[in-house]
């Protein structure tokens, strides 16, 4: 949800190589079978007399982003997507950029036919990537091969303007979210602990400090506020909004700042610290995991948390089912002062990078990996998508899509998010996501966006800006660093092992660092973006 973080590519020992390699040899696209040379047409040129299913039932491999210790279960979307599009797929499992495994593979040079990751993130940048021979640039496969998506560039320029590099290049297709879902996750509060004391839902800092005191001293909450460790922006963008910063990059009056040593910064942590030493924020934030949340949330050891629109349904579900009076509720991000529009909360562009497909440059037919990949931009392919399968998870009515029962009231209790992961791919998968005309389970489910939605993110929003290949070389060697450090030194202040006042020395030395550098780089490619 919240991410900028850059690659240090790792030191490796030769026998490591050898193990990954042995390990790895005959599972990847580049194995078995004549290989054709990239680019290769399966047989068909141009698109007008192209019709799927595609002939000749080619196989590809696929890889992803996120990791769920070994390949994933095949399900029904993986099946309807072979019979629809002729294309069988493997996938493999994934491997996040940033571990260190994602080198190893590059060195094997075992790569996956389609390769779905945030390749702006790539050391160097996206052009890098290709100039180093990992993956194709796509402008004339695009052009030969995918009508559908050159349809949506054409209909979307400011889409056709965040997935190509500052010099024209297409280097992806990509996730590319429905306008109502760039916002996706912000604060969720025990909405029966409110009203068993008279408290309303909370809109300030003041409201938030009053609410988490109540629920501690009179609930009996062990953690009244718990956040996941996984992202560090869950506790900058839910409250460091209210003092106008947020953690990380964003855009302030045309220049790109860095909100760590940004003025109000300071009151955030201090504020933070003090939750922190009355115990109203949870003290394990540094290393629980959602797991540990949900558990929290749903037990009544935590009241609040920072979580995404399905947390809402999920736990409220959990309280049906177990029949229990806890309603969770969304609350709006908060502010220093009533009735004041919070400057950040969550939002994301409606290309932020992730789930973003490239074909790599040993793909064993570049033709059938684009057609596979061009389907999801089709009508057809969209509905399927972000809908999932007609007359199982969703019926048209009056010329709209409808969820079914099977998906908003499932017999067997699933939440509304889980049963769609299994027969549509919602997200994290490159495709243009349709805006969903459903109300979901619980009123409190479909209402959350429009909540968090009010906020001034938009004005401030960083795009998704490409350095050249040597400005993200000098951007990875600084920011590995200062990324670190912020983070270490921030985590100190807020468990109360350095004084409130440490953080001075901390902006002071982070633009020791070198970050008054990485401004000047990431300015300079906001200005280039603009331009395009």
């Amino acid at each position: 949800m919240f991410r900028n973080r850059t690659l240090a590519w790792p030191k490796i020992g030769w026998m490591a190589f050898i193990v990954f390699i042995l390990c790895t040899a005959g599972c990847f696209g580049g194995g078995g079978g004549e290989e054709k040379p990239a680019g290769a047409s399966a047989g068909r040129e141009g698109s007008d007399s192209f019709r799927y299913p595609m002939e000749g039932g080619p196989a590809l491999t696929l890889m992803d982003e996120f990791d769920v210790g070994g390949k994933p279960e095949r399900k029904p979307i993986d099946e309807e997507y072979e019979k629809r599009t002729g294309i069988a797929i493997e996938h493999l499992g994934g491997i996040p950029m940033q571990d260190n495994r994602f080198s190893l593979l590059l060195a094997s040079g075992r790569l996956p036919d389609i390769w779905m990751n945030t390749w702006l993130q790539y050391p160097g940048g996206p052009e890098k990537a290709i100039e180093q021979g990992y993956i194709l640039p796509l402008n004339d496969l695009i052009d030969r091969y995918a009508p559908n998506f050159k349809r949506v560039l054409k209909e979307r320029p400011d889409i056709d303007k965040m997935i190509k590099t500052d010099s024209g290049l297409y280097y992806v297709f990509p996730f590319i979210r429905s306008e109502s879902d760039r916002v996706y996750g912000g604060p969720i509060v025990r909405k029966d602990w409110l009203d068993e004391l008279g408290l309303p839902v909370p809109e300030t800092i003041g409201e938030w400090y009053t609410m988490l005191k109540a629920f501690k001293e009179k609930k009996g909450a062990a953690a009244p506020l718990t956040l996941r460790s996984l992202f560090l922006g869950e506790r900058t963008a839910g409250f460091a909004g209210a003092f106008g910063v947020m953690g990380n990059f964003y855009v302030e009056d045309g220049k790109v700042k860095y909100g760590y040593i940004e003025p109000g910064y300071k009151a955030y942590l201090a504020t933070m610290r003090k939750w922190v030493q009355e115990g109203l924020l949870d003290k394990d934030f540094a290393v629980v995991d959602l797991d540990t949340v949900d558990k929290k949330m749903m037990s009544g050891a935590s009241g609040s948390t920072i979580g995404w629109q399905f947390y809402i349904e999920k736990y409220n579900l959990a309280a049906r089912s177990h029949r229990s009076s806890a309603r969770y509720v969304a609350a709006p991000y908060p502010t220093l002062v009533k009735g004041k529009i919070p400057k950040f909360g969550q939002l994301d562009n409606a290309y932020a990078g992730t789930s973003s497909a490239a074909i790599t440059a040993g793909a064993k037919n570049a033709e059938a990996a684009v057609r596979w990949l061009d389907y999801a931009y089709s009508e057809e392919g969209s509905m399927l998508n972000t809908y999932g399968i007609e007359g199982v998870t969703y019926t048209m009515e009056s010329g709209v899509p409808v969820f079914t029962d099977f998906v908003v009231n499932n017999p067997d209790g699933v939440a509304s998010d889980q049963v769609l992961l299994k027969y549509a791919h919602q997200s994290n998968f490159p495709m243009i996501q349709r805006e969903f005309q459903n109300e979901w389970k619980f009123e409190e489910t479909s209402r959350s966006k429009e909540i968090w939605r009010k906020t001034r993110h938009e004005n401030h929003l960083l795009p998704p800006i490409t350095p050249t290949a040597e400005e993200a070389a000098e951007l990875s060697l600084l920011m590995e660093r200062i990324d670190k450090y912020v983070k270490d030194a921030e985590l100190r202040i807020l468990l109360g092992e350095d004084p409130i006042d440490a953080y001075d020395a901390m902006a002071a030395h982070v633009k020791a660092m070198g970050i008054e550098r990485v401004l000047e780089i990431k300015q300079a490619a906001y200005q280039r973006y603009l331009n395009r």
